[in-house]
């Protein structure tokens, strides 16, 4: 299933859940039942970016990381970053963000090593000596948002099958690589690592100001 299937299965599920409040989704182990990769997170900070033909400068979200593969075997580490907005907005890492941004981060921190979400994508070799530093960047958010959810996909192979209160038809790849719809009345959910943060009342004030981490939590989505 490509990312855009499995994002467009997901915003389905979350819609069927909300209107069947009986349907809960389901929680995590309290004791990790599966392998799980260490990450270290930064804290979110805003960047402003001459993004060319876009009309000057722009502002852009961006959040440093580092993983770390302690699982005692070698694992494939595919990232997946989304933001939420308490206004309602669904920002996914890398979509509408130019190069030129993350080559501004990577000057910011005069760091050769550092690379987007692309780059950290793929085999995660065991040790600290292996250990790689992404970041996921996304464009400007709602400027009236006093609040973000950050939910990062990929550390964890812990799932759990959820039944759909409603089929929902969801868009996916086959064998040949053609896209067709298909109907699923079940969802497989993934061991996710949610932060939430408070952003600055002022968006004037959110390049000066850092955002606060609120809370953290293990979630199934």
């Amino acid at each position: 299933m490509t990312r855009a299937a499995a994002a467009t299965m997901i915003a389905g599920l979350m819609a069927v859940l909300a209107i069947s409040p009986a349907q809960a989704a389901p929680r995590p182990s309290e004791v990790p039942v599966s392998w799980e990769i260490e990450i270290h997170l930064e804290t979110p900070q805003a960047i402003e970016v001459a993004v060319s033909g876009e009309g000057g400068v722009k502002r852009f979200w961006y959040l440093r990381f580092t993983v770390t593969n302690q699982t005692g075997e070698d694992r494939i580490f595919v990232p997946e970053c989304t933001l939420y907005t308490d206004t309602g907005q669904i920002l996914r890492a890398g979509q509408n963000v130019p190069t030129t941004v993350f080559k501004a981060v990577q000057k910011l921190y005069n760091d050769p090593l550092l690379t987007d979400l692309t780059g950290v994508t793929g085999k995660l070799l065991q040790g600290e000596d292996n250990a790689k530093t992404g970041v996921a960047i996304w464009p400007d958010f709602d400027p009236t948002a006093g609040m973000i959810d950050i939910f990062i996909g990929g550390l964890s192979g812990e799932t759990a099958q959820v039944q759909l209160p409603t089929p929902i038809q969801v868009t996916e790849m086959d064998a040949k690589g053609d896209l067709r719809v298909v109907e699923k009345d079940k969802a497989i959910l993934s061991k996710t690592l949610q932060r939430s943060y408070g952003i600055p009342g002022e968006a004037a004030a959110r390049l000066l100001t850092k955002a606060k981490l609120l809370r953290e939590d293990w979630v199934m989505r």
